[in-house]
């Protein structure tokens, strides 16, 4: 076996490396892989005899990441932090997601929407390949929006018994949005994220139907679903926390039966663009539910 390490340009998000790992591994030829975000590197060992090294110079460059010296991964680290700037400052100015609201208006269903219409590309990244395998992406997400339904309804339940103050309130958005922030850096690729990045619960490895499926995979551990749980309780009742998780479960839909009905064709072509856009948006969203927050208090 030799060693086979080189520079690729064309990684611009986690999932990259993910992507490559799992393709040259299944490839004849080709031992162990190991991708660097940070490097942007790829080292992995192969039997000459089998492929040669022209031979994965040119597989990579067919799977979008060609040789080369690895400064696109700067470069869109660099225009991402921009375009974060920029559509936090202008979906501020056009929406006023971030006007004090009154301590009894809590979080508007319009902004629940967005969020999960935002959140619907990290649930891609996280269940999207689990739905794929189901065959029936109707069925699964069905599942999870009856799953989000129930969650609501018991943490609105909850909240119901409890006295939400103004300073709960505000606890609510910055704790949530700080969720939101920290998955979207996860996705983003910052190291020491990376190194305690959460493996799938085990609902994802049962067997069953797909509605079945979608349901364990909706009451999932996940940190922006957490952080939608607090915002259900703080709604007050049963009935508005059931409002607010399915509102915001029908916003992820979106996202996932678009992903579902095109399939295998957009992980592997366009998948990397998809996850590094939810990544900004997801930072950005994050950002505007905690200066919510932070306004409600001043």
């Amino acid at each position: 076996m030799e060693t086979y390490c080189k520079k690729l340009d064309g990684i611009i998000c986690p999932n990259c490396t993910f992507d490559i790992s799992q393709r040259l591994s299944r490839t004849d030829g080709i031992g162990q892989v190991k991708t660097s975000y940070i490097k942007s590197e790829i080292t992995a060992e192969y039997d000459s005899e089998k492929i040669s090294e022209q031979e994965i110079d040119a597989l990579l460059g067919k799977m979008g990441f060609p040789v080369g010296n690895g400064r696109q991964n700067l470069l869109s680290d660099f225009v991402g932090l921009l375009v974060i700037a920029a559509l936090y400052f202008i979906l501020t100015y056009l929406t006023g997601a971030v006007n004090v609201p009154t301590a009894a208006e809590g979080m508007t269903m319009k902004l629940v929407f967005i969020t999960g219409l935002l959140g619907g590309v990290h649930c891609i990244g996280m269940c999207g390949g689990i739905m794929l395998t189901q065959h029936n992406a109707l069925a699964y997400n069905g599942g999870r929006l009856i799953g989000y339904s129930v969650a609501g309804f018991i943490f609105g339940a909850v909240g119901s018994f409890m006295s939400f103050s103004l300073n709960t309130k505000c606890a609510v958005f910055i704790i949530a949005g700080g969720l939101v922030v920290l998955i979207g850096l996860q996705m983003w690729g910052v190291p020491l994220l990376r190194k305690i990045r959460p493996g799938l619960a085990s609902p994802c490895g049962f067997r069953g139907t797909p509605f079945v499926i979608g349901l364990l995979t909706g009451i999932m551990p996940c940190g922006m679903l957490s952080s939608m749980w607090f915002v259900a309780a703080s709604a007050g009742s049963s009935l508005k926390g059931v409002e607010t998780m399915l509102i915001f479960g029908l916003g992820t839909c979106v996202f996932m039966l678009l992903f579902g009905l095109i399939g295998d064709a957009v992980t592997r072509k366009y998948n990397k663009y998809i996850l590094k856009a939810s990544t900004i948006l997801i930072i950005t969203m994050g950002l505007m539910l905690m200066v919510k927050g932070i306004k409600m208090l001043l």
